[in-house]
């Protein structure tokens, strides 16, 4: 049982009602309403099973991917599904909730869906299941999460808030006025759908929030939320929508900081906002202040702290803060990718593996959870478990081209082949690419270091580096959260395994200073890097060993 794939259902009936799965629409004479893609997948599911009941599980298998989805994201969708059998349906059908089991699709007249719609709704029925997901109760453990900047918000009290990723309790200035519960729900909705890590839904949750802020535009929080959203937006917009959304960034941190000075998620929205790549001091020193001027945080401005460590190679640092994102967040992709990334890098072989797996079981179709894998199993000596993913294509992830894993599983076999023509092959392919955005060449750098081509590794870092190439942080496989701008650059591949390789190489260190982390390193004191075999007299020569 896969996910519905809407652009490969037919049309079908029910009752006087015409259903268009690949344009979203539900049509009845001259009237017609276009809806959801979710509203449509769980019509085309119910619509499947003619009257039968069709059980939660079942829907989050066949609509969210097998994901773990909370009771108020089903619920929302059944909600519209209803709405829209009322309104441009006319009551053609109902969506009728059988206690502690699901639901169940019926005409208007009692009778069953059309007997064809079960035979067309669902073309992947056939195929092969998806990863084992958790239990759907453990979002329980979080009810928003905004994808690893923000996480937990619930009221513990009506005066009482639950700073985000935190475990503080911020009082609220007007004890005698708690949220709405309109409100509450919305920026709950609002954080659920951006945490889903798609444009549609990111959309959507920008939407919610918005909404959340007309009806409570004192709340310092919400605004705080609606400014992480349109940064986590900041990844599926094209260059000429970049500046406009990170004003809208900028606007909803200023009415936050202006309600309450020490809102943490504002403050984290305008730090993301900071180049990174040769500012690392000054970003250093935005990320410190922010610290001091918000409340005690341990989720939006840790996990910044977190990425700046990463990007210039501390990922022993960044282990210790990324344990205290994990206690408080656990159910956050980016922080467990980020995690298996600083485990890796730091010899935890073991730990990676579990903490890996762990993430593919709750996200299977998530990109950054599948490349997270992948690459660990390719780069760390499992081989085999990552070509099985590959032809694995039930499980292959979202916003994902077929192309990236075609290369992914060459760049794979030619390691194992170990033949010179294969390798090369790869890196053409990989060439060829690069124009398309910076993702594709730190790609092709790592596939260059895990063939035992340190030099055209390093040849391919110096036009990641040192030229410019289309930012693509949402194409990145690695964590990334903040600016999207051409001027930025994914330094922390330099740093993971297979990169190793490069490091011994006299051209690494000239490129590490070419781009500005050596005097960064000479300031603020050596990466982890130095501590390798080989590398200390390099690192000391170089003056990065105090």
């Amino acid at each position: 049982m896969t996910t519905i794939d809407l652009s490969r259902c037919e049309d079908f009936d029910l009752g006087p009602v015409t259903v268009r799965p690949s344009s979203r629409e539900i049509a009845n004479g001259t009237s017609s309403e276009i809806v959801e893609p979710k509203v449509m997948q769980v019509l085309v599911a119910l619509a499947s099973s003619p009257g039968r009941v069709v059980s939660r599980d079942d829907l989050i298998q066949k609509c969210w991917d097998g994901r773990i989805v909370g009771e108020d994201a089903i619920n929302r969708v059944i909600g519209k599904l209803r709405r829209a059998a009322d309104g441009a349906a006319s009551g053609a059908f109902r969506i009728e909730t059988v206690a502690r089991v699901g639901y169940r699709l019926s005409l208007g007249n009692s009778s069953t869906p059309h007997p064809g719609a079960a035979a067309s709704a669902d073309p992947t029925a056939d195929l092969v299941r998806p990863a084992p997901r958790l239990p759907v109760w453990l979002l329980g453990a979080a009810l928003a999460l905004v994808g690893g900047t923000a996480a937990l918000i619930y009221v513990e009290k009506p005066w009482q808030r639950h700073d985000a990723g935190s475990d503080q309790v911020v009082h609220s200035t007007a004890a005698a006025s708690p949220m709405p519960p309109a409100v509450v729900d919305l920026e709950t909705r609002g954080l659920s759908a951006v945490f889903e890590n798609t444009p549609e839904q990111t959309a959507e949750g920008v939407g919610y929030l918005r909404q959340a802020n007309a009806l409570a535009p004192h709340e310092a929080p919400v605004w705080g939320s609606l400014a992480m959203s349109y940064v986590l937006g900041l990844g599926w917009a094209s260059p000429a929508e970049r500046p406009a959304i990170e004003s809208r960034v900028r606007d909803a941190a200023a009415h936050a900081l202006a309600i309450d000075p020490r809102e943490s998620r504002s403050a984290a929205a305008l730090v993301s906002l900071e180049p990174t790549f040769g500012h690392w001091q000054a970003k250093g020193d935005a990320i410190r202040l922010a610290q001091q001027h918000a409340r005690p945080d341990r989720g939006p401005l840790l996990y910044q702290e977190v990425q700046l460590l990463m990007a210039v190679g501390r990922f022993r640092d960044a282990l210790n803060r990324i344990a205290l994102l994990n206690k408080f967040s656990p159910l956050i992709p980016w922080i467990q990718a980020t995690r298996v990334d600083a485990l890796a890098a730091t010899g935890r072989l073991e730990d990676a593996d579990r903490v890996a797996k762990d993430a593919l079981a709750i996200w299977p179709h998530d990109r950054l959870t599948w490349f997270t894998n992948f690459d660990l199993a390719a780069y760390n000596g499992e081989p085999q478990r990552a070509l099985a993913m590959a032809a694995d294509r039930a499980n292959w992830p979202k916003n994902t081209q077929p192309d990236e894993i075609l290369l992914a599983k060459r760049t794979v076999e030619a390691m194992m082949s170990h033949k010179s023509a294969d390798a090369d092959r790869v890196l053409v392919a990989f060439r060829s690419s690069m124009p398309r955005g910076q993702a594709y060449a730190e790609r092709a750098m790592r596939a260059a270091a895990a063939l035992g081509r340190p030099r055209e590794a390093l040849a391919i870092a110096r036009v990641l580096y040192l030229s410019r190439l289309p930012a693509s942080p949402r194409g990145t496989t690695l964590p990334y959260i903040g600016l999207n701008e051409d001027s930025e650059r994914p330094t922390v591949s330099l740093f993971l395994p297979p990169a190793q390789t490069m490091w011994t190489d006299p051209g690494f260190l000239s490129l590490l200073s070419n781009i500005g982390l050596a005097d960064y390193w000479r300031r603020t004191g050596p990466p982890d890097f130095c501590l390798a075999n080989g590398m200390a007299k390099s690192c000391h020569l170089a003056g990065l060993a105090r």
